[in-house]
């Protein structure tokens, strides 16, 4: 069923303008990568056309997160995610018409130049948009967390760098700039699918979850084909460009598809309550942080092992000390997020959602606890039984929201009237129950006499209600149902009788 609705809705999709216009620059990349291995390759045309398509699909992203960034529908944190994606990839744009120009026109190498300032420049404003997509997408209680899962997402990724890339070149970025440059790209694609991976993993509606997916998908893209070109830069492969142009062109593709996806989303699939996330994402979300220590500790031991010493043995070391710290800080945060939720869900299970008092399944809860503690310490203790007179009729008459009303205020009644250390629940309907602890016969018949009065001053609709009281005191050798039916008849008696609870 699933898989059917999300068929139905990419057909949905490719029927819009945006999505006519994605499958179409899809098609084109297929047909590139077609031809780049066929016989019909020519590498003067493959100048011209690579060039060409390079600066092109980062304008459609650019034209196309603009358009996002201009409706008024959608929110602001999210336009303005998609407004620095667009400013990102309009730097893009630049820099692989530079390319295009150098190499096409002055048949030149490049690697470096101005054009690497505006690739480098692509990163940063797509990596603040993606913050920006949780600050909409993410609730603030769940913000601290997911911003420490991207920390050791980043964390993780930088020691992978550090221990198989960057340790094992030794260069001066002073001497070899190009080579800077070269290896700022993979660690820029990075850093980007950080956030999206960080991202992924919450609780996200279906549309939010297709847009990082494409977003993620052409960082993966992208980081294998930045990654290829650093060691084609830095000697240590041979790499033919059209094979790497095939790979920047899928990447820049997958950014139009997010893209497409976004536009395409209307506002009420946006403001859809998230689904729960299937078992795959809740097991990332737990794992995450012992995944982490894991690789951590893995390439400190890989490192030791290897014999690695000075600063290739230094970074690792440090980076697995500040991995252990974010993962402590990560899990003290999930610690405290789940002692709250677990708080909410306690105060929901034992309170009445109408009146805002305790509900019956507390008062099970709470009274053999007191009838234990008044037995051992050889206290009295009584309880009241409260029914309100004549509220089916006023039910009845002015209806069930009047109702409503009146047992809130009436309950506000109640609870005005006792002590701190009563405590009072609502049973059932419009019957009440309340312990009193410390209290004989004589207290809590004055206690009720006092609820009476005080419920006697309010009027509703014009009609006054009373409320009949049974008392029951509790004896050692009662249990709680013998003391609540004792409460019960005591009730029922003195209102078949229309007398009050006390003499």
């Amino acid at each position: 069923m699933l898989g059917m609705k999300v068929v139905s809705r990419s057909h949905s999709i490719l029927r819009t303008p945006v999505g006519v216009i994605a499958t179409l620059t899809l098609l084109g990349c297929v047909g590139y990568a077609a031809w780049i291995l066929s016989k019909y390759y020519f590498l003067n045309t493959d100048l011209i056309i690579a060039g060409a398509s390079l600066t092109a699909l980062p304008l459609l992203v650019t034209a196309f997160g603009l358009a996002i960034a201009f409706r008024q529908d959608f929110v602001t944190h999210l336009r303005r995610g998609w407004l620095l994606i667009s400013l990102g990839s309009a730097s893009l744009m630049v820099a692989n018409g530079i390319n295009f120009y150098r190499r096409a026109f002055l048949l030149e190498d490049p690697v470096p130049g101005i054009a690497d300032v505006f690739h480098s420049a692509f990163y940063p404003f797509a990596f603040v948009g993606l913050l920006l997509f949780s600050m909409a997408l993410v609730s603030r209680q769940q913000r601290g967390i997911l911003y420490l899962d991207l920390a050791i997402v980043m964390l993780g990724f930088s020691m992978i760098l550090w221990r198989l890339v960057l340790a094992r070149f030794n260069f001066s970025i002073s001497n070899d700039i190009a080579a800077f440059w070269v290896i700022t790209y993979p660690i820029g694609d990075l850093m980007i699918l950080s956030a999206t991976i960080a991202l992924a993993q919450r609780d996200l509606i279906r549309p939010a979850r297709w847009v990082l997916f494409y977003v993620a998908l052409g960082m993966v893209v992208a980081a294998i084909a930045d990654g290829l070109f650093a060691y084609d830069e830095l000697g240590r492969i041979d790499i033919q460009p059209p094979y790497l142009n095939s790979f920047w062109m899928c990447s820049s593709q997958s950014l139009l598809l997010a893209a497409t996806w976004q536009i395409a989303s209307n506002t009420a699939m946006l403001e859809d309550t998230p689904p729960k996330s299937r078992p795959f994402f809740y097991l990332l979300r737990l794992a995450l942080p012992y995944l982490a220590v894991a690789l951590g500790l893995g390439l400190l031991v890989q490192a030791v092992s290897g014999g690695d010493s000075g600063l290739g043995l230094s970074g690792i070391l440090y980076a697995a000390v500040m991995m252990v710290g974010l993962v402590l800080l990560r899990q003290y945060l999930v610690l405290q997020e789940n002692v709250r939720l677990y708080q909410t869900v306690q105060r929901i299970a034992w309170t009445d959602g109408l009146t805002g008092l305790y509900n019956r399944h507390f008062f099970n809860e709470i009274l053999p606890r007191e009838m234990d503690r008044s037995h051992r310490y050889k206290d009295n203790l009584s309880i009241l039984l409260l029914d309100v007179d004549g509220f089916k009729k006023f039910n009845d008459t002015y209806g069930h929201l009047q109702g409503d009303m009146v047992l809130k205020s009436v309950a506000r009644v109640f609870a005005s009237q006792l002590r701190a250390s009563d405590t009072i629940a609502r049973f059932g309907g419009d019957e009440f129950i309340i312990i009193l602890p410390s209290a004989n016969r004589r207290l809590a018949q004055s206690i009720a006499k006092r609820i009476q009065g005080a419920l006697k001053e309010h009027v509703f609709h014009g009609t006054s209600l009373g409320v009949s009281v049974g008392v029951s005191v509790f004896r050692p050798g009662l249990s709680p149902e013998q003391l609540l039916e004792e409460a019960d008849k005591d009730l029922y008696r003195h209102k078949a009788e229309n007398t009050p609870a006390w003499k």
